[in-house]
């Protein structure tokens, strides 16, 4: 599985005692557990997924608009985003 980092500066990151470097064409290729870790953190996507029409959730605590009910910052007073009214 190629995944995307946030930061387009990682050169490298480290999973489970294993270090993976970053590929030519900017993506990170792992598989199995490691995948699942780094897709966990939220730090990393898979490459080629947009999220241009996806609908978010919106933390009443600290106002993050995300992708998953559970917000960042560890909460779960989340309300699904309304993208038509804004």
């Amino acid at each position: 599985m190629r995944l995307v980092g946030s930061d387009r500066g990682l050169k490298q990151v480290e999973v489970g005692g294993k270090v993976i470097n970053r590929q030519k064409d900017g993506t990170f290729h792992v598989s199995g557990g490691e995948a699942a870790l780094l897709k966990k953190s939220g730090d990393f996507a898979v490459s080629g997924v947009t999220f241009r029409n996806a609908r978010g959730w919106k933390c009443g605590d600290c106002g993050f608009l995300g992708l998953f009910p559970k917000c960042k910052c560890g909460s779960t007073n989340t309300t699904p985003d309304d993208q038509d009214g804004e």
